[in-house]
């Protein structure tokens, strides 16, 4: 065997560090896409008769009309085959009055099943029939994140709502 100069491989040793560098390039991009998970269809129906507010508070001097509430409620999905639940922080604003037939919801919505749980955001204006047409809830939300089976929740979809409040779209988990 010869010796080679000072600070250069041998050629069979760049073949092979040449090799295993290619071969770590294409393991880089094939990894996103083998970890990448499909949407599924997102089913949740939150029933109107076990629908109850926990708790409301107004206590913003500046803001008579803004408000905090807490709900709960039993919620059915696709992706659980018990009930679950659902526990709600809802950022209320009456204004111009709290006898206004509009409001302003800021709804942050925890679904809980026996396998974890998915958290969901949306925004909506809420109006009654006689002053929009359709559902008094009309709007779009994002799933936020999830624990357990539901862990780095991803998704989106349309929430409606008269009595019960039904969210339809897609996760990814």
């Amino acid at each position: 065997m010869r010796p080679h100069p000072p600070g250069r491989f041998p050629r069979r040793a760049s073949r092979i560090a040449a090799t295993v560098i290619l071969l770590a390039g294409a393991a880089l991009l094939v990894a996103p896409a083998a970890l990448a998970t499909t949407a599924s269809p997102l089913h949740l129906t939150v029933t109107a008769p076990s629908q109850q507010f926990t708790s409301t508070s107004c206590t913003d001097p500046e803001n008579p009309f803004l408000c905090v509430s807490t709900a709960t409620g039993e919620v059915l999905s696709n992706l659980s085959t018990t009930p679950g639940t659902v526990d709600y922080t809802l950022v209320v604003d009456f204004s111009p009055g709290f006898d206004a037939p509009c409001n302003t919801v800021d709804e942050t919505g925890v679904f809980t099943f026996d396998t974890g749980t998915i958290t969901v955001r949306s925004h909506h204006r809420d109006c009654p029939g006689s002053i929009r047409p359709g559902p008094r809830i009309v709007t779009e939300f994002v799933v936020t994140g999830g624990t357990g089976a539901f862990a780095g929740a991803t998704g989106s979809g349309t929430e409606l709502g008269s009595g019960s409040i039904v969210y339809n779209g897609t996760i990814a988990f």
